[in-house]
């Protein structure tokens, strides 16, 4: 291993080790900011859908989040973790919940072997780079048949977005030399390669956070640095219609997506050798990604069923979830613009955002228009003694009744 490398995880291992932050840190997994409550509760369902056994390895604990409601369940938790102020937190937090916690390296677990049906990890593979030394470590201690779940981000979403040449790669090389902010990447297929060479099964690989803040969604890039983006996300502080509605969009559209979709995915790993399935997942992705590049979405994401359409046609009605998903498929538009989305979206809804969209469509065309006129005096637009451009000193009420009059681009009777 490279002198840097041991560097970066020697810094990451202790960079929690201060009380102040981890009482920052602490307060932080529990504040009601921007997407953040959206974050925790994705990764709470997750481990709620995945969770097994009666033996449970928390590895990198922090603030307990992930593993004390396993352990109010009546699930015999054991938590890690190189941070004595992190173990001291999780007890406060913890009470009268028995958990056994101990101090130890990610890499170095001060356990015997094969002693846990599920080890779970919470946003620590993805700090450090020797994530197949860890995933070894890890499968030492877990019982044959047990189940490891973690998260990392996904290189897969880089490569589709930016493709697999420079542009990726040198986001690569920044995100490896910026210490602190460094975040290990792999590939669906990295995954499934260590899977076969230590005897598992891909159970889950599933694309998470798909507009969560602190995530980077590179489709949505367009939008993501964007002020009023950011409020909309912001004000699911305060309205739970609004995000309940993207809780459900994550969990009931995000997560059927390939790990193309999203900056991070969650894996699901069953310690039950079977190279065969794993590679029938793995061609299953390949066959998604295929249909989503040609825009076939019919191919790539079954109808919705009844009871979903339901579901949506219930809560898209409130104004900022109306809001949120147009913007959502004004993304998906840009990139497939013959997409029909009959199937996916109520057709009342749909005709709605048909319309909204031909709104947008005149709207900026009007603008640049004006905007052309004030510059340079398009269009012949000069006074005739002198050939000085009138555009600038067109009045608002003037300039509307040459758009409407004259160009025919409110003929319906819409108002610029």
């Amino acid at each position: 291993m490279s002198d840097n490398k041991q560097a970066l995880i020697d810094w990451k291992t202790d960079a929690w080790k201060d009380a102040g932050m981890v009482s920052w840190y602490s307060k932080r997994m529990f504040e009601n900011t921007g997407t953040n409550q959206l974050k925790h509760q994705l990764e709470m369902r997750y481990i709620e859908r995945f969770a097994t056994g009666k033996r449970v390895l928390d590895v990198g604990i922090g603030t307990g989040r992930g593993s004390i409601p396993l352990a109010q369940r009546g699930m015999d938790v054991t938590g890690i973790d190189s941070s004595q102020a992190m173990l001291d937190e999780t007890r406060r937090l913890a009470g009268n919940v028995p958990m056994t916690l101990l101090p130890g390296d990610v890499a170095k677990l001060p356990l015997p072997d094969a002693d846990f049906d599920f080890l779970l990890s919470l946003n620590v593979v993805v700090h450090f780079p020797h994530w197949r030394t860890i995933l070894q470590e890890w499968d030492r201690v877990l019982k044959p048949g047990g189940r490891i779940l973690f998260d990392i981000h996904s290189l897969d979403h880089l490569e589709a977005v930016y493709g697999a040449g420079e542009a990726t790669q040198r986001m690569v090389a920044e995100g490896e030399a910026a210490f602190g902010s460094y975040m290990s990447l792999a590939r669906a297929s990295d995954i499934v390669a260590w899977a076969d060479d230590n005897g598992y099964r891909i159970e889950a690989i599933t694309a998470v956070g798909g507009f969560v803040v602190s995530t980077r969604n590179h489709w949505l890039s367009s939008i993501e640095t964007k002020h009023w983006w950011n409020r909309l996300l912001g004000w699911m502080t305060s309205d739970p219609k609004l995000f309940e509605f993207a809780l459900w969009l994550e969990t009931e559209v995000v997560w059927q997506l390939p790990t193309t979709a999203t900056g991070r995915f969650m894996v699901v790993l069953d310690k039950k050798s079977d190279p065969a399935a794993n590679a029938a997942w793995l061609a299953e992705q390949a066959r998604l990604n295929a249909a989503w590049r040609a825009g076939d979405v019919a191919a790539a994401m079954p109808a919705f069923s009844a009871p979903k359409m339901e579901a949506l046609q219930s809560m898209v009605p409130h104004p900022r979830n109306t809001y949120l998903l147009f913007e959502l498929l004004k993304i998906v538009w840009s990139h497939y613009p013959e997409l029909s989305m009959q199937g996916y979206v109520p057709q009342r809804v749909s005709e709605l955002f048909d319309d909204w969209q031909l709104q947008e469509e005149i709207d900026h065309y009007a603008l640049r228009v004006a905007g052309e006129w004030r510059r340079s005096g398009d269009f012949g637009a000069k006074f005739e003694h002198g050939g000085v451009p009138f555009g600038p000193g067109m009045e608002y009420n003037l300039m509307r009744d040459v758009l409407v009059d004259y160009l025919n681009i409110f003929a319906q009777g819409e108002q610029p």
